[in-house]
């Protein structure tokens, strides 16, 4: 399990969501791989805000902000 240092996203990432009953959902860990089973469950153990759920995602779109505020919109395709 990564500690979440800032690496690099990308279409590779694997990210660790809880939500919770309320619906709040809060990324927990990601990994710049696809992580092992044990390495997920961890997570989930170490996670404390009383989750009732977990995802495990890849980013579909990477949305970085730009300097003025706006975002700029990167799909899949468009990495191709």
């Amino acid at each position: 399990m990564n500690d979440n240092e800032l690496e690099p996203f990308g279409y590779k990432t694997h990210i660790l969501v809880g939500c919770t009953a309320d619906g709040k959902m809060t990324v927990i860990c990601h990994w710049p791989h696809l992580p092992g089973q044990n390495d997920v469950e961890l997570a989930i153990r170490l996670s404390k805000e009383g989750h009732v759920v977990f995802l495990l995602c890849t980013p579909t779109s990477i949305l970085p902000v730009v300097h003025n505020g706006q975002q700029e919109h990167r799909s899949a395709a468009s990495l191709k």
